[in-house]
């Protein structure tokens, strides 16, 4: 079942495309981890989905749904965002900022029922015992576990995260991307990820997709796509190819 589809996607900056003519189908509940070189439109494509940036051209799909007809708070409802830049937020307990993602439901004054939403996600992604804690004094990891939390109490069909294992050390991004994806796998929720580390995407990524030059350049399974032809072409760099369990591990060659 197409969760999100995408069709014919266009955006630029100051007439430099970045997205040209982008089509895309996403089943519900997968995971996609979205690759590829700087600069090749993947934060950009993650925020024209959800219309965080409005294309020029195109037309984006929730459940056949068309994404520019709804309203800021439809859309808060339907998807979750998560930046790759840090949150700033003031000395704010770990409770309120996952209570804020009822925002949408609730915009006057959040209700017993929010609160209770808010506490059942926090014991079940096993972070209640942050729950009094302040949130910028948590570790990265902690963080963006919270900030997942905070996009399931918004109830959203998809989440789209801008590199979610940003800055973070090894076990923490392995957290994370577990994380998401037992996320997918017990609540059938959507997962696209703008993601660098390819091993990563190979590991937790049911589809990949890579991008060159604002083009979709291969989409498909992990060993479908992370091929060293593939990756020589649109990285520029010599790669060898392992199998890890019935999955492409990539290692650079060096010279």
């Amino acid at each position: 079942m197409v969760t999100v589809r995408v069709e014919g996607l266009e955006f630029g900056y100051n007439a430099h495309p970045v997205i040209s003519g982008m089509s895309l189908d996403i089943n519900r509940g997968d995971v996609v981890a979205v690759v590829g070189r700087n600069g090749a439109g993947k934060s950009t494509l993650l925020k024209c989905i959800n219309h965080l940036l409005t294309p020029i051209k195109g037309t984006v799909f929730i459940n056949e749904e068309n994404v520019a007809a709804m309203s800021l708070r439809q859309r808060a409802r339907r998807f979750g965002y998560l930046s790759q830049r840090s949150e700033q937020l003031f000395p704010v307990t770990v409770f309120d900022v996952v209570l804020a993602g009822r925002y949408p439901h609730s915009p006057v004054r959040f209700t017993r029922r929010d609160e209770e939403i808010t506490a059942e996600v926090l014991t079940m992604l096993e972070l209640d015992e942050f729950a009094h804690r302040q949130f910028n004094r948590l570790s990265g990891g902690e963080q963006q576990q919270v900030l997942i939390a905070r996009a399931l109490v918004q109830g959203a069909e998809v989440l789209l995260f801008d590199e979610p294992t940003n800055n973070l050390d090894l076990r923490h991004q392995l957290q994370i991307m577990r994380l998401i994806r037992s996320v997918a796998c017990d609540k059938t929720i959507t997962s696209i990820l703008a993601i660098h580390d390819m091993n990563l995407a190979s590991s937790f990524a049911d589809t990949i997709i890579m991008l060159h030059k604002g083009a979709i350049f291969a989409a498909g399974t992990p060993s479908e796509v992370f091929t060293a032809t593939t990756i020589g072409e649109v990285f520029g760099v010599e790669v060898k190819i392992y199998d890890h369990h019935g999955l492409p591990h990539i290692v650079v060659v060096d010279g």
